[in-house]
């Protein structure tokens, strides 16, 4: 059934990063979407978010570094920028508390995972708009 919409099949970290995690907030916001009912624990958000830059960090600076996971996630864990990525927006979302930025993560980790859709890793000039010659 996935197969006769017209999704893209490759995601750009400007575009699954920045752009639409902006545009599911407005629109939660628009659309008064009732907030995630976890009260103080919201601030689980706060480690997790400094888990994913702190991975995005160690991720650019080693390049061809990969982490080891066995299963499924194997897919993904072989970019861990991708995953730092991931974890900013899910602590975001539950810093927010946002069940559209939750279900976004979770969701893009799932197709992330899998073959449905490749999610490109980032790097600091691809989200910047500027291009070195790698």
């Amino acid at each position: 059934m996935l197969d006769r919409l017209n999704l893209p099949r490759r995601l750009s970290p400007r575009l699954w990063l920045l752009t639409v995690p902006s545009a599911l907030v407005s629109f939660e916001r628009r659309q008064n979407v009732p907030k995630l009912p976890i009260g103080a624990l919201r601030f689980i958000g706060i480690p997790v978010i400094g888990a994913g830059i702190a991975l995005g960090f160690w991720s650019w600076r080693n390049p061809r570094a990969t982490i080891q996971a066995p299963g499924p996630a194997q897919r993904l864990a072989d970019r861990p920028g991708t995953i730092a990525g991931l974890l900013v927006i899910a602590g975001a979302g539950l810093l927010l508390r946002s069940p559209v930025l939750v279900l976004y993560s979770l969701g893009l980790t799932a197709a992330a995972t899998t073959e449905t859709i490749a999610v490109d890793e980032p790097r600091p000039a691809d989200l910047l708009g500027r291009r070195s010659n790698d």
